[in-house]
């Protein structure tokens, strides 16, 4: 177990502080403090001002929705993810569409506010949920994940069945993640654009071999 640690801290340390927010939101908050919690760490304009690190960081644990899917499909992700890419390379491809799909779609949604577009009052949009990392995680696992193994993690990390099992959670997810694409919805644009850095990265960083 300790060595499983040590090779896979990203994954273990993230699917375990998405759980253990779960369980507190779940279980431990009632809704006023459920709502609460949303609203300050949403990365919604209002907070991407005031605070946006904390922002960027707390929102990626916090879901509003069926937050017990969340961490399996983080799972098929992003132990695959860093089998292939390593911890370090990892991080920084789901931090990164993490951080510009926020950006981007917030930036987006400032521009149509002040165009009239949409109403001022989106400023406090409830935008939470690790959607961005386990997305852009997903895919980077289904486009580079290699079917080789290195050494012991061979049966654990072999990515043929994973890359198949990333392709089927991003067809579930599909119709929930692109809805309202059309009409320019922040968490669709965000989508989008988390999916694309996550190839782009995933193309500038993917090793030769899979990281031992």
């Amino acid at each position: 177990m300790t060595l499983f640690l040590r090779r896979f801290p990203v994954p273990v340390v993230f699917i375990a502080v998405l759980c253990a927010v779960s369980v507190v939101y779940t279980y431990a908050l009632r809704p006023a403090g459920q709502r609460s919690l949303v609203a300050a760490t949403a990365t919604n304009l209002v907070n991407l001002r005031s605070d946006p690190i904390g922002a960027l960081v707390a929102s990626a644990f916090v879901s509003e929705s069926e937050p017990w899917v969340w961490p399996a499909f983080a799972a098929v992700g992003l132990f695959p993810l860093v089998h292939r890419f390593g911890n370090l390379r990892a991080l920084l491809l789901v931090g990164t569409a993490h951080v510009i799909a926020t950006l981007v779609s917030e930036g987006l949604l400032a521009w149509r506010i002040s165009t009239g577009a949409v109403p001022g009052s989106l400023r406090f949009l409830d935008d939470v949920g690790p959607s961005y990392v386990v997305t852009s995680a997903l895919l980077g696992t289904l486009l580079y994940g290699s079917a080789s193994a290195a050494r012991g993690w061979r049966v654990f990390a072999g990515s043929g069945w994973w890359r198949l099992g990333a392709a089927a959670a991003l067809g579930v997810l599909a119709p929930y993640i692109f809805a309202g694409l059309g009409r320019l919805d922040v968490a669709a644009v965000g989508h989008v654009v988390a999916m694309v850095i996550g190839a782009v990265a995933g193309l500038l960083l993917r090793p030769a071999a899979p990281a031992g």
